[in-house]
């Protein structure tokens, strides 16, 4: 067994570490290359990608997407967390980073938020580098401060390693990985450089910006009407010249003199189409470019039409690719603790992650749980259900809010039209506050235990494809299965008062 294990060792010796698919075996890469080259097609075919997608940030329909993206995110919170709770130097190594971010500025022109936007930034441009600046803070090392650095600074050898660009290196020179953390967005060993949804947006953008120059120019051709004059037989060249200044001077003035005889018209061109040729361009561009900037083909496409399950599916589509894009700040952030922790801790000490969170704050649908839970004796907490419904408690019985107290009601004794025992008594005064709740509770108790189950029924089958009489099927079952004793007692009292106030008005 040992023999064999020796042979194991010197069979593999050889190839430990070795690549047999890397860019310097590829005949199609150069192989003195120092730099890989940017495969992105707009910095290939141009060079310059600074100045275009400064360009594609400034159009006004870019900007809103990239603002509403920006929006989601500043409405997040954060927190260090460790997994290594057990572990009383991974405690330390958390404390620390966080005392470090909350009582210290990463630059004079950034806070935390903004370091972290940047971070999350590199999905527009393919990637964005950081630089860390160290020194001792509260006897400890960490960065004293972080820099965002321009792209062009940076390129990447084949082995996807960044390289600084400099004045005496322009072709680069490698750097230690804790002097500057390069954010990338979905990049690869083929490109490193990562993938800019600026470059996907630069075609619409193209297009777009050469049809808003057609659209202004047909505005101002056609933006007017045409005066059209029109002179009689027999006039002279004179009249035609004096014909022609009044006309000319009538754009400008809006009124002309001309001599009697003569015809003034305006034409007006008109579009056979609802839209201008170059009109639809320009919002074809837009939606293009919504596409690539949030991902919401869906609704890009579906203009003046709605569909409830179609939004749904949009939102939960939306909500992953904000996560998505959020790690790639968050995957930076770790990347710093992880040297924080090393420098401070040691390199076998668990370091600390950055991780997003959105307090949620249960509606209408939690509360009727607890309140089933209740009605069933399984005694729910009630503490619990006002933190998770973030409702305080009052702090005496003057400041809290209580529920509407009913009379009891006697016996009925009341008569319809025809005689006969109606089975209600007509409302006192002091109690019409109680029914107008009570119908208030009726169309809340409608909403809740009728409508809503039918809709996310509906819903459910028109995602599931299902035949509408698999629907009819599902309708009845779902209907045969609600209790809806309460809503009858509800609707008969609001039905009561409601007769009675008619009765009332009728008498005065």
């Amino acid at each position: 067994m040992a023999l064999n294990i020796k042979q194991m060792v010197a069979s593999v010796k050889g190839v430990l570490g070795m690549k047999a698919a890397g860019f310097d075996s590829d005949p199609n890469f150069f192989g003195k290359l120092h730099t890989m080259p940017n495969p992105d097609p707009i910095l290939r075919a141009m060079g310059m990608a600074d100045r275009v997608y400064a360009s594609i940030l400034s159009d006004p329909h870019v900007m809103g997407d990239v603002r509403s993206i920006r929006g989601e995110f500043a409405d997040m919170d954060y927190r260090i967390v460790t997994w290594a709770e057990e572990d009383t130097r991974a405690k330390a190594a958390r404390d620390l980073c966080e005392r470090w971010m909350q009582n210290h500025s990463p630059n004079p022109a950034a806070d935390w938020e903004e370091i972290m936007w940047q971070m999350m930034s590199a999905i527009f441009k393919g990637y964005a580098p950081h630089e860390l600046v160290w020194g001792y803070w509260e006897g400890n090392i960490v960065p004293v401060e972080v820099l965002d650095r321009p792209n062009r600074r940076f390129s990447f050898d084949y082995d996807a390693n960044p390289l600084l660009i400099s004045k005496g290196s322009p072709e680069g020179v490698p750097v230690e990985s804790y002097r500057f953390v390069v954010s990338r967005h979905m990049a690869s060993t083929t490109n490193p450089y990562g993938q800019a949804l600026l470059s996907s947006c630069f075609w619409p953008w193209t297009f777009k910006t050469g049809g808003w120059k057609y659209f202004v120019k047909y505005c101002e051709r056609h933006g007017l009407p045409w005066p059209v004059a029109r002179y009689g037989q027999g006039a002279s060249d004179k009249d035609l010249a004096d014909l022609g200044e009044a006309i000319e001077s009538m754009i400008d003035s809006g009124y002309a003199l001309v001599p009697d005889g003569t015809g003034v018209e305006l034409l007006v061109p008109t579009s056979s189409g609802s839209n201008l040729p170059q009109e639809s361009l320009i919002n074809l561009s837009n939606r293009e470019m919504s596409k690539a900037l949030t991902g919401q083909a869906m609704v890009s496409e579906l203009q003046n039409t709605g569909s409830r399950a179609a939004s749904e599916t949009a939102e939960r589509r939306q909500s992953m690719i904000n996560n998505s894009d959020r790690s790639i700040a968050a995957t930076s952030f770790s990347k710093i603790f992880r040297h924080i922790t090393t420098f401070n801790f040691g390199p076998d000490v668990p370091s600390p992650e950055l991780e997003f969170f959105k307090t949620k704050t249960a509606g209408k649908e939690r509360a009727d749980t607890y309140k089933v839970a209740a009605d069933m004796g399984a005694r729910p907490s009630r503490r619990a259900m006002l933190e998770e419904l973030n409702i305080p408690v009052a702090a005496d019985d003057a400041d809290a809010l209580l529920p509407v107290s009913t009379a009891s009601t006697p016996p009925d004794t009341s008569t319809d039209f025809t005689g006969k025992n109606s089975g209600h008594e007509f409302t006192a005064p002091d109690e019409e506050e109680a029914i107008i709740a009570a119908t208030m509770a009726a169309d809340d108790a409608i909403e809740a235990n009728v409508i809503e189950p039918i809709a996310r029924m509906l819903a459910q089958a028109e995602k599931d494809g299902k035949s509408l009489a698999d629907v009819r099927a599902d309708l009845v079952a779902l209907v045969g299965e609600m209790d809806i004793t309460e809503l009858r007692e509800l609707t008969d009292k609001a039905l009561v008062w409601s007769f009675t106030q008619g009765y009332n008005d009728d008498d005065r």
